[in-house]
């Protein structure tokens, strides 16, 4: 994956390789690689999502009822 690439940049590789093996037209090999890259930009997508989640978390931290006060 190259240095600097974006949450949509990855997920959109992730979109064309999902099709790419969807056809069923793809040796063994090459599915093997696709399958490689894919996973390694799911765990990049896993990463920014949670990293995205934990910045919400500390701009917005839950709130105590106010009924429980």
């Amino acid at each position: 994956m190259k240095k600097g690439t974006t949450f949509e940049q990855a997920m959109a590789r992730l979109e064309e390789i999902t099709a790419q093996l969807g056809k069923g037209d793809t040796t063994l090999d090459a599915s093997l690689k696709l399958y490689a890259e894919g996973a390694e930009l799911v765990a990049f997508c896993d990463q920014a999502l949670s990293s995205a989640a934990l910045t919400i978390q500390k701009l917005y931290p839950p709130q105590e009822d106010k009924a429980d006060a």
